[in-house]
């Protein structure tokens, strides 16, 4: 998904509708606008079922021309 494909969707909620994520184990927190950032990830990286589709890249040189590399937006969890 990318970011106007996102407004899409959010466009058709009302605009005070809370935005939350997934809590850590269960539940739900809330998204809070310091939360939000920019890394670059390794598409398609996850070796286990466990781990997300997408790798955090720590350093380009990982992925061994094996995976593309791109910016993404991240929605991470409040950390209160």
């Amino acid at each position: 998904m990318n970011i106007s494909e996102l407004i899409q969707v959010l466009k058709e909620y009302p605009s005070d509708m809370r935005v939350v994520v997934n809590g850590y184990e269960c539940g739900y927190d809330d998204l809070s606008p310091d939360r939000v950032s920019v890394t670059k990830i390794s598409l398609n990286a996850g070796k286990y079922s466990y781990e997300g589709k997408h790798g955090e890249l720590y350093d380009e040189s990982e992925t061994n021309g094996q995976s593309e590399v791109t910016d993404a937006v991240v929605l991470a969890r409040s950390s209160s």
